[in-house]
Parts: C-alpha cells; structure tokens; sequence
C-alpha cells in the first residue's frame, strides 16, 4: 500500500498522506505541504513535511506545474 497517494484533477494533481491526513491540492504551482526531492531522469521523491513519509514517484503523475520544481 502507499503511504502517499496522487490523485490526477482536470487542473493538476491532489497529493493525499494517507499515514498522517495531511492533503494539498493544487491550486498553486508551490507545494506547502508535501516536497519534492531526489529526483531522477523519471522519477522524483515526494516527501510529506508533517510525518516524513516519502514516496518514488514516476514524474509522469506529476501535474506540468509541479515538473520544473523536481527537476
């Protein structure tokens, strides 16, 4: 199961923590709950701010507002 999941929307994606409840959705191009770091050609970690869960995440979810943050 993962800890973190990222739900596509018509305006980007919803990021929801599933160990903690924390949850963003993206209204902004800035994520204020959640990071992304680590990332790779075709992936990025998402790491949650409030309980430190962290996910691989293939850079295809990410929404295009959250791409030129995790490169």
């Amino acid at each position: 199961m993962r800890h973190i999941m990222i739900s596509p929307t018509v305006r980007g994606v919803d990021i929801i923590c599933r160990h903690c409840g924390n949850a963003e959705s993206s209204t902004t191009p800035y994520l204020k709950r959640f990071r992304l770091e680590g990332t790779g050609k075709d992936s990025a970690m998402l790491r949650c701010l409030t309980c430190q869960t962290a996910v691989s995440t293939p850079m295809s979810k990410l929404s295009a507002l959250f791409y030129h943050h995790a490169c």
